[in-house]
């Protein structure tokens, strides 16, 4: 197999105001956890500041009070296992925030609404938003669910390695999709150039993409979790995890609005922290028995299938939802190789990492 680089894709894809002495003073003690009245704990240390004008000496790191914003996400799936663990143990709540999820078609509507503000924070796969801040979106990268690519390759069962999908069809989804671009990419490591030896079609979701396979449109597609569990169930090859093809990459990822960042730079950082917690909880075998009655209860699985789904998607839940940085250059890169950029767009127009929790 080959290495590719994002370039191989393109034939395929086309102030501060003054301060007293005395305000100087006390923010020189409440760095030294003296000052004037203030807690240390109100000092974070930024772990990065891509896309930051690096953090303040000190913020609040919570809402005053308890504050209720309105998350969408795309799907239902394992990898949104810690915001449904925050939920239910409470660790957005000891941070003074309330989570409402809403459940909206896809990561244009997510996005569409990320936008306009009626979804402050939203989880999306990286393309669409790195398209959407090159179009001028007010929107940010804050973190990621997961620093690994949840994706898996599946072909019809006549199919054996790679060169035997010459002259097939694949089912991706949307051209210059995040799901489209993994697809293509996978192909051309294999030495498949798409549309010349193997044609895409569009089947939307993870959903259609599986009948297409099932109907014998296509005889390779990509699926992630709980999916890629009926296609086992199904009989279908799990060809390939693209985790092990690409290296770097973060997949759900956590995006919010510019202005919440902005003005209310507080309930991104009560957010992160009550994520933070989720995912530590989650990684202490102690706790499995109580992580999958969570998620049988939240995805309507059996124990069985909450098992083995838990199990692929653990090596991948980011710690702190800490984002992979090279993934994220890859992601630019690559979308800037499909020519869908309006224009270009840097990683500190994208990437904000100052919610990192401590």
């Amino acid at each position: 197999m080959k290495s590719l680089t994002p370039n191989d894709l393109k034939s395929s894809l086309k102030g501060a105001a003054k301060h007293s002495l005395k305000l100087i003073a006390c923010t020189s003690l409440l760095l030294a956890v003296v000052g004037c009245g203030g807690k240390a704990a109100n000092v974070p240390a930024a772990e990065g500041n891509a896309g930051g004008q690096g953090a303040p000496a000190a913020v609040k790191m919570k809402p005053d009070q308890l504050t209720t914003i309105k998350m969408a996400l795309p799907s239902k799936n394992m990898s949104y296992l810690p915001i449904y663990v925050a939920q239910k143990k409470e660790f957005y709540k000891k941070n003074n925030l309330e989570i409402n999820l809403e459940y909206v078609k896809g990561g244009v509507l997510a996005l569409r609404g990320l936008q306009t503000g009626e979804y402050p924070i939203i989880s999306s796969l990286p393309e669409s938003i790195i398209t959407g801040v090159a179009e001028g979106a007010n929107v940010k990268l804050i973190g990621t669910l997961d620093d690994k690519s949840m994706y898996s390759i599946f072909v019809a069962k006549d199919i054996k390695k790679p060169e035997d999908l010459k002259g097939k069809s694949a089912a991706s989804n949307v051209p210059g999709n995040g799901t489209d671009i993994q697809l293509q990419y996978w192909l051309k490591k294999n030495g498949l150039e798409p549309n010349k030896d193997v044609r895409l079609i569009n089947s939307g979701e993870n959903a259609g993409r599986l009948q297409a396979l099932q109907t014998g449109q296509a005889s390779v597609t990509i699926l992630s979790q709980p999916t890629d569990l009926k296609a086992d169930e199904l009989g279908f090859v799990r060809l390939s995890l693209m985790r092990d093809e690409l290296t770097t990459y973060n997949h759900n990822m956590l995006a919010a609005n510019g202005d919440l960042i902005k003005d209310k730079p507080e309930v991104v950082y009560a957010f992160m922290a009550g994520q933070a917690e989720a995912v530590k909880y989650i990684k202490d075998s102690a706790n499995r028995e109580e992580v999958l009655a969570i998620a049988m209860a939240e995805l309507g699985m059996s124990k069985a299938e909450a098992e083995k789904s838990l199990d692929f998607v653990l090596p991948g839940l980011a710690d702190k939802g800490k984002m992979n940085i090279e993934g994220m250059k890859w992601a630019i890169d690559t979308v800037k190789a499909t020519g869908a950029l309006s224009k270009d767009v840097s990683l500190d127009k994208v990437v904000d990492e100052r919610f990192y929790a401590k």
